[in-house]
């Protein structure tokens, strides 16, 4: 199932405009609109159309029912961006773990991946961070939920000025020698 979401200036129109059994019978929809486009570069689909395109009110049929539309839905006349959320209908009977991703601090994951990738992750933050105070520095973990995600910073024990170390992102994961790397950054 798909749910339909608008964005425009980054700001999200309305977060639950309408939900489609499939994305094909979503894009058949959504296509009705005019000046909609959809766009494939770099192996990524981009759908959008020109809110100055439509006029003061429009109405979409789809199996019985009617969306409206108004160019006034707008705050601009630039493009209105169109996303595709996919959700899992856990009311029918699943085959185990569900085709989705889940966010780790600012990073998504595939669920098939998830465990792997959050042991990793603290595998080689504990290494990161014995490594660390053995050399006899203070350890922080900050910036959790900021945009680039989580880091490592580190300090000398008697002083008050923090420093970067790394972001604990998909490098610092997959990294196979995580120690010899913190060791160039020192």
């Amino acid at each position: 199932m798909y749910i339909l979401n608008l964005y425009q200036n980054d700001t999200a129109i309305d977060t639950d405009l309408a939900l489609f059994e499939t994305i094909e019978e979503g894009r058949d929809f959504v296509s009705k609109l005019p000046g909609y486009k959809l766009e494939e570069k770099d192996g990524f689909v981009y759908e959008s159309f020109e809110a100055n395109s439509l006029p003061e009110y429009l109405e979409l049929e789809h199996k019985g029912n009617i969306v409206p539309f108004t160019r006034f839905m707008f705050p601009g006349e630039n493009l209105v961006f169109i996303y595709w959320i996919e959700i899992i209908n856990l009311s029918k009977l699943g085959r185990g773990m569900v085709d989705s991703v889940t966010r780790v601090d600012a990073y998504s994951v595939s669920n098939e991946d998830l465990i792997d990738y959050i042991g990793q992750r603290e595998d080689n933050y504990r290494l990161v961070e014995k490594y660390l105070i053995n050399k006899g520095f203070e350890v922080s973990r900050s910036f959790q939920g900021s945009e680039d995600g989580e880091a490592i910073l580190y300090k000398e024990v008697d002083s008050k000025e923090w420093h970067f170390l790394t972001h604990m992102d998909h490098s610092f994961v997959e990294s196979h020698d995580i120690l010899s790397e913190i060791e160039d950054m020192l």
